[in-house]
């Protein structure tokens, strides 16, 4: 059974998500599964995805008995987009090259905290994609450091 359900704007993953979550008994490590959406009023279609993420926590603290603080909150995730614009391998109608990744799958890296009062939590991640790290590596004179992050916020309620 999943330790906690979440709620989560932005972040790479689509506008809106949501999904389940587990903990490690030890509380350092946490891996959730999510569906993201970015409903077609902000995209030519909407865009359907799936998420997942793993997370170690280095920085917990408990402050009164119902109030935590998780400091430093260090993620990898996968993302799979699906849809006809979204490809794992290159469609022949493409010269080879013309895209270097496919555009389904994106892998991010995260970095945020959340603080937990009882079953309830609020976190942030602030984050970005292999294809945006390696674009400003590419094209860093023409990308600023600060165009290849994103953050998204979420809620959490906690099960256990």
């Amino acid at each position: 059974m999943p330790n906690n359900v979440k709620l989560q704007y932005a972040g790479n993953i689509g506008m809106f998500s949501t999904g389940f979550g587990y903990v490690s008994p030890n509380k350092r490590w946490m891996g959730d599964f999510m569906y993201g959406l970015v409903p077609s009023s902000y995209a030519k279609d909407p865009i359907h995805s799936l998420t997942l993420k793993g997370k170690y926590v280095s920085l917990n603290r408990d402050y009164i008995q119902s109030l935590q603080v998780s400091w430093l909150q260090l993620g990898l995730w996968f993302n799979y987009s699906f849809g006809d614009q979204y490809f794992l391998g290159l469609p022949s109608y493409y010269d080879p090259g013309y895209y270097y990744f496919p555009t389904a799958l994106n892998i991010g890296l995260t970095l945020g905290s959340e603080v937990r009062y009882k079953k309830w939590g609020l976190y942030y991640e602030l984050g970005t994609t292999e294809k945006r790290m390696i674009n400003y590596v590419k094209n860093s004179g023409s990308i600023n450091f600060s165009e290849i992050w994103n953050i998204g916020i979420g809620l959490v309620y906690h099960l256990k």
